[in-house]
């Protein structure tokens, strides 16, 4: 590697391979983090109850549309996944910062403890 390409941004180096990054997060959580198992258990629990529910997430036209009931279950999914990515984006913004701390120590402007 020469001086110049060693100093490229995380996000310029990794652009082709950024989604693969956000699915290891993905992967930790569910493998590490509590809540984020229970919400991702929540969602399956309604949709394994919930034929329609599966049907009309695998884009299947649904002749007789969606009871009450299923309406209301779909916005309950919905309002679970918002806090999956709320759960996602913090330990992204986790990532970042720890990147950086990384880098900076890397860099000597920061000394390791």
């Amino acid at each position: 590697m020469n001086e110049e390409q060693r100093f490229i941004s995380f996000y310029d180096e990794n652009s082709d391979n950024f989604y693969e990054l956000f699915d290891g997060v993905r992967s930790y959580l569910k493998n590490n983090n509590e809540d984020y198992k229970e919400l991702h258990k929540q969602i399956h629990k309604i949709l394994d109850s919930n034929i329609n529910l599966q049907k009309l997430l695998d884009d299947e036209v649904l002749e007789d549309g969606l009871s009450k009931e299923e309406c209301l279950s779909i916005s309950k999914i919905l309002n679970l996944y918002y806090d999956l990515q709320d759960i996602i984006e913090k330990e992204i913004y986790f990532k970042g910062g720890m990147d950086a701390y990384y880098y900076f120590c890397k860099l000597g402007i920061i000394k390791r403890k």
